[in-house]
């Protein structure tokens, strides 16, 4: 029972990551762009990506198959390499929204530069991206 409950709990914090980066793409595209609202969604991106990183490994530490199941795996070690990738990558729009909060709090009219917002739109579109060799790579996985 235990591997079904972290199974599911894994598989909805992972398609909630999806769901946050899809949400931050259209906070990005906002005329003007909601830095507040855009700095919390991603600070909560980043506290799934956690979660996600914490059930993953009890998942394979305690769940069914155990660490023997995965230390042989490639797709198991592809997925972990794409999971860290994506998790690099979120640093370099953190840092833009995190230096937008910064200038709103100095100056109330603060919009972030066009330039500056279409950088953080092409680093999360990378991130949305990478998903999809991350699930393949986790379908892979299953049946190694």
């Amino acid at each position: 029972m235990l591997d079904l409950v972290l199974a599911v709990t894994h598989h909805v914090l992972v398609f909630g990551l999806a769901v946050m980066l899809a949400m931050e793409l259209a906070y990005l595209r906002a005329d003007p762009v909601q830095v507040t609202r855009l700095a919390r969604l991603d600070a909560g991106y980043g506290g799934i990506a956690v979660a996600v990183l914490i059930v993953g490994v009890v998942r394979v530490i305690w769940g069914a198959k155990g660490w023997v199941a995965y230390q042989d795996n490639p797709w198991f070690w592809a997925k972990v390499a794409t999971f860290t990738l994506i998790g690099l990558i979120s640093i370099m729009p953190t840092i833009r929204f995190i230096r937008w909060s910064r200038a709103l709090k100095s100056d109330a009219a603060f919009h972030p530069p066009p330039t500056e917002v279409a950088k953080a739109v092409m680093w999360v579109r990378l991130e949305v991206l990478l998903l999809f060799p991350l699930v393949g790579f986790a379908a892979a996985m299953a049946r190694y």
